[in-house]
């Protein structure tokens, strides 16, 4: 090699490399979280075809009433804990672009939600009209994921902003 080209090699990736690395994080929590849904819908429809009792609450009640509640609470906490892990995916590494990091994990954590119900939905008895078929009752907490994940992005920036600013001051 000559003296130019051994210079480049060590100045690291060129121009072109580094726009196609800037979207591997977004296009990994934008992909990821939808794969991580579908396998999400298949944990939830274990744990919510037929609720046990520590989930439908006590005294257990053996009317099938409390099935639909169960199954949203129980989709809440596996989406919210899967929004817990992808706003401290973005919050480490957002670097230079953490707008299009922060847009795309909230889109993937909407698909991921949406893949969840449907696998989910899908699974054996698929007949809504069975009492172990497993959906939502109320749609809003499929926003349950995106809301955790901005959350914690949001007051994990705001607590690092303000410990700034209070360093600053003294």
């Amino acid at each position: 090699m000559t003296r130019g080209e051994t210079a480049g090699a060590a100045a690291g990736p060129g121009p072109a490399a580094r726009p196609r690395r800037a979207l591997h994080v977004p296009l990994g929590l934008l992909f990821g979280q939808a794969a991580a849904g579908a396998l999400l819908g298949v944990l939830w429809w274990a744990v919510a075809r037929r609720p046990a009792a520590w989930l439908v609450g006590e005294p257990v009640v053996l009317s099938t009433a409390q099935y639909p509640v169960a199954r949203d609470g129980a989709f809440a906490v596996l989406t919210a804990l899967a929004g817990v892990a992808a706003g401290l995916v973005v919050l480490r590494s957002a670097g230079a672009d953490p707008v299009r990091v922060l847009l795309a994990a909230l889109a993937g954590a909407l698909a991921g939600s949406l893949l969840t119900v449907a696998v989910a939905g899908v699974l054996p008895p698929s007949d809504p009209a069975e009492v172990a078929h497993v959906s939502v009752y109320a749609w809003a907490v499929v926003l349950v994921q995106p809301l955790v994940l901005s959350c914690v992005v949001a007051v994990v920036t705001l607590s690092s902003a303000l410990a700034d600013w209070a360093r600053s001051a003294d």
